[in-house]
């Protein structure tokens, strides 16, 4: 995650100011995220209609519980073009399943009505965090922000609403006043007419569409907001302008200027300078018995007797007794459910419900075996003597911290190479070609996934995690290579952001050791 290519300025912003920037930002790339969300959904709605054809809500049901799966697609597409890295609709889809594999379950049931999923769902896809650790991210996330998170999914819900009437309205508008006159609309809408259904259920599918970027983005900002006031991105930013800026090249001060310079130094060492006077500095012990007799004082030991009426609560006189609208509710729930049909109609709720109810026990039923099976897979395959099918190995980053990693990009002789640019003064370039030539061997060798969300010391901290906990199916790490990628990193992270290089002679340790620990590449 390059902050520095922020597409947004980055300060400090209300969590009201975080949404109406989610709102442009939608508004700026509402078709992209319109497709992206709408292209898995429709074809998952077609299919229900091509197996449940009599039964419209129970796919729109279906459908609807599965909106945080097409939400994924365009959260990545937004955060890659907010860090300036735009994703087209096509390279979006093809991430589907890989955007998806992460914390499925979860958010298909434990989460899945949560309030804040807008605000929350950022913590699984960008910064790829589950179990304990998000747990603590989002307690931090949700000391402030939360109440905004739940009033954007209230305010949408209602817009969804709202957005399904006025496209009915709309249907309405283009019929001709002539046919419109001759139709019967109360009877249309009351009975059971499949047709009206389904037509229905796709409206209210393109209404989901329609609203769903302005809530992903939203949520979204609302989420980059709590990050820049967690972690000060706009200082950080600010900071990076100014090594910028000093490392710009300065211009020469010319020599007359420089002689001025060195008259005025030593016309102000020659001239007297004045005694210097010094406050008496107390000691630990006066400085205690100053603080003691500060709170021995009246000040510290003021007492106010206030007296007066107050109403006593007569609870053993109040009426306990259930409000109105829990019996009302009630009462609603068992005619619901009320075998015997009405007079007027012949249709009741009690078998929809119970049929949704059952779909819904034998839904979660399959995805509880599911993910049974899938967390215990390597035992399960291990029992039964089957050897496991090697996973696909996920593409390699090609730059890191705007370091090229490449194998191709790093010369033959990295040592002599880092030594040459140091003796010729490009010290930045110097250490940047050992720091990157570990990062690709890192990566090649060793199988490390350092994702661009990393910084540099959370890359070395999972260089150390893997020392100290080796991993069966890894190459184990050793002592002395955590202990070169931590000396390595903290000299890089000193030189790039404090512009304070080590001494040469540090460099050619760091370049024996590097020699130690990845001598069969070179």
């Amino acid at each position: 995650m390059q902050i520095e290519h922020l597409a947004v300025r980055a300060r400090l912003r209300s969590p009201w100011e975080s949404l109406d920037l989610g709102i442009v930002l939608a508004r700026k790339h509402w078709w992209q995220l319109f497709i992206v969300w709408l292209l898995p959904a429709a074809p998952l709605l077609a299919l229900c209609y091509w197996l449940f054809p009599d039964s419209p809500e129970l796919s729109l049901l279906f459908v609807w519980w599965l909106k945080p799966v097409f939400d994924r697609l365009p959260l990545f597409m937004i955060s890659q073009a907010l860090f300036g890295s735009p994703v087209s609709v096509g390279a979006a889809l093809r991430h589907f399943f890989s955007q998806n594999r992460r914390d499925w379950f979860m958010w298909l049931t434990f989460r899945r009505l949560s309030p804040t999923r807008a605000f929350d769902m950022p913590v699984t896809v960008l910064e790829h965090s589950s179990g304990k650790v998000r747990t603590s991210r989002i307690n931090v996330l949700h000391r402030k922000h939360a109440s905004a998170a739940t009033w954007l999914t209230l305010t949408l819900f209602h817009i969804e609403t709202f957005l399904l009437a006025a496209l009915f309205a709309l249907i309405f508008l283009f019929i001709p006043e002539q046919y419109a006159e001759g139709v019967d609309w109360i009877p249309l809408l009351q009975e059971d007419v499949l047709w009206a259904r389904w037509l229905y259920i796709a409206l209210y599918l393109l209404a989901m569409a329609a609203v769903a970027p302005f809530y992903i983005v939203s949520g979204f900002c609302l989420y980059i907001g709590r990050r820049i006031e967690l972690e000060g991105w706009d200082i950080e930013i600010q900071f990076r302008d100014l090594l910028q800026r000093q490392q710009q090249p300065r211009r020469r001060t010319s020599g007359a200027a420089t002689l001025l310079l060195l008259c005025g130094l030593a016309l102000g060492s020659a001239l007297p300078s004045p005694p210097a006077s010094a406050a008496a500095v107390e000691t630990p012990q006066q400085a205690q018995q100053h603080i003691d007799a500060i709170l021995a004082g009246e000040d510290f030991h003021q007492m106010k007797e206030i007296s007066g009426w107050r109403k006593k609560q007569d609870t053993e006189t109040a009426e306990e007794k259930f409000p109105d609208w829990l019996i009302d509710f009630v009462e609603w729930l068992s005619g619901l459910f009320d075998d015997e049909p009405d007079s007027d109609s012949e249709f009741t709720w009690g078998p929809t419900i119970a049929i949704v109810l059952e779909l819904l026990l034998w839904t979660g039923l399959a995805f509880g075996l599911g993910y049974l099976l899938w967390r215990h897979r390597e035992k399960i395959l291990h029992s039964l003597q089957w050897q496991a099918k090697l996973k696909t190995k996920p593409p390699t980053p090609e730059t890191l911290f705007g370091l090229d990693v490449r194998q191709s990009s790093l010369p033959a002789d990295v040592c002599a190479e880092v030594m040459r640019l140091w003796a010729e003064g490009d010290k930045r370039a110097s250490l940047g070609l050992l720091y990157r030539a570990t990062l690709s061997h890192l990566i090649e060798d060793f199988e490390f996934r350092f994702g661009s969300h990393l910084t540099e010391s959370e890359c070395a901290q999972l260089v150390q995690a893997r020392q100290l906990k080796p991993r069966e199916a890894l190459r184990p790490v050793s002592p002395a290579l955590s202990q070169f990628v931590q000396e390595l990193t903290a000299n890089w992270q000193q030189l790039a952001y404090a512009h304070r290089p080590p001494q040469e002679a540090q460099v050619s340790t760091l370049c024996r050791q590097w020699q130690e620990a990845f001598s069969h590449d070179r």
